[in-house]
């Protein structure tokens, strides 16, 4: 279970490594969109600002120049028109005192403000005087007395000193205007280029993730069949080791010879059975079989028993589980279901077999057998080698009165 959840975790680094950096990239991209948004935004507002600011300074000073014209010329009433020109001067002064306290203007736009500043100033403290020596009239004459200063009437004196002051402040505001536009343009430029520097570089750290993301999975999945190899290796070992220790388990119950079960599988599966069932079980034994070793030799002898053996599976092994308990001896432990009569006919074929001819290696080869069968009953030996014992018995005398002869073991 531990390993198992260790592969899990082992196979799923990789991708977690993945996710955490397109993660990473998807952040940074979302800090440099918002950071590029925040400066536009800004440059936005600052342009906005100035440019209210801008326009709101050259509308009071056309406001101004309605004013000052409508004093010269004598329209209206002159204490109000005097009192609209210092209103609108108080304008300008509020939309340059909004103008300065915008951040962020270039170096360029701040000069071109002060020397707008300078002429609006100016331009106002002409207004004042002019206003002053205006007001001073004779008493006798009623004629202005600090017009004789500029030996021009008020329409000259506005033509070629107060107009060319204000147009001049509006030319200034004007170039100021230009230059904002311009700093926000080139600004906005710088944005676009810097926007589009951070897009590709985001595109590229993409595909570089991409790429890393690739190699990660292409090496993953290379450590997966590397250790699937490896645990299908390990099966492999694993199945093999099973295999033997199976083989291992196998001989330690089996006759290699006749791949017949032996003297210990015998012990296995009848010891249980000794306590409360009732069941037939015959022992076989070739006479005279050692005539046979002596005679042709031990190979000719196991290709021998090993022909009988396959042809006692072949005829009986539907009807009883056939055990080669020594060398030429095999034991008949028949079905439940086989009755006595049943188990006697049988025991009678057995026999059959076991003498019939056999060609070995280019021979022909026939011994005689004796055997000995007991019926058993529930609780007649305390173990298997009792029960041997008596089978042994009952064979031995059939081959001391002849041989070829089965016996029956009878119970005292």
């Amino acid at each position: 279970m531990a390993n198992t959840k260790e592969k899990s975790i082992n196979h799923s680094r990789p991708y977690i490594f993945a996710a955490i950096l397109l993660a990473v990239v998807y952040i940074l991209n979302a800090i440099l969109v918002d950071t590029i948004y925040r400066k536009n935004n800004e440059v936005t507002k600052q342009t906005s600002s100035a440019m209210s600011s801008c326009n709101r300074i050259n509308f009071g000073l056309q406001a101004v120049n309605g004013s000052v014209l409508r004093i010269i010329g004598e329209v209206g009433d002159p204490t109000e028109n005097v009192i609209d020109v210092q209103r609108n001067f108080g304008s300008i002064r509020a939309a340059m005192a909004d103008f300065e306290d915008i951040e962020g203007l270039s170096d360029t736009a701040k000069k071109r403000y002060a020397e707008v500043a300078k002429i609006v100033t100016y331009y106002n403290e002409r207004l004042l005087q002019l206003q002053g020596l205006y007001n001073q009239k004779d008493e006798e004459t009623q004629q202005v007395k600090g017009m004789d200063a500029f030996k021009f009437g008020p329409k000259a004196l506005y033509t070629q000193d107060i107009y060319p002051l204000q147009a001049t402040a509006n030319e200034m505001i004007t170039a100021l205007i230009s230059i904002v536009n311009k700093d926000t343009a080139e600004t906005m430029k710088k944005n676009t280029i810097l926007s589009y520097v951070l897009m590709s570089m985001m595109l590229l750290i993409a595909i570089l993730g991409e790429i890393a993301i690739f190699i990660i999975a292409k090496m993953a999945k290379k450590s997966r069949l590397e250790l699937e190899a490896r645990e299908k290796s390990l099966a492999e070992v694993d199945a093999k080791l099973k295999s033997t220790r199976q083989k291992a388990s196998d001989l330690a119950v089996m006759n290699v010879l006749t791949g017949m079960k032996n003297r210990y599988a015998l012990d296995n599966d009848v010891t249980d059975r000794l306590e409360s069932d009732r069941f037939n079980i015959a022992v076989f034994d070739m006479d005279n079989f050692r005539s046979i070793n002596d005679t042709y030799g031990y190979d000719f002898g196991d290709e021998y028993l090993a022909a009988v053996a396959e042809r006692l599976k072949e005829e009986f092994g539907s009807v009883a589980e056939i055990y080669n308990i020594t060398g030429n001896e095999f034991c008949f432990l028949f079905n439940k279901e086989i009755s006595e009569s049943q188990a006697m006919g049988i025991i009678q074929n057995i026999q059959s077999v076991i003498t019939a001819p056999y060609e070995v290696l280019n021979l022909a080869v026939q011994l005689p057998c004796s055997g000995a069968v007991y019926h058993y009953l529930p609780g007649d030996c305390l173990n298997v080698n009792s029960l041997l014992v008596k089978l042994d018995t009952a064979m031995r005398n059939a081959k001391m009165n002849g041989g070829n002869m089965i016996n029956t073991v009878v119970n005292i």
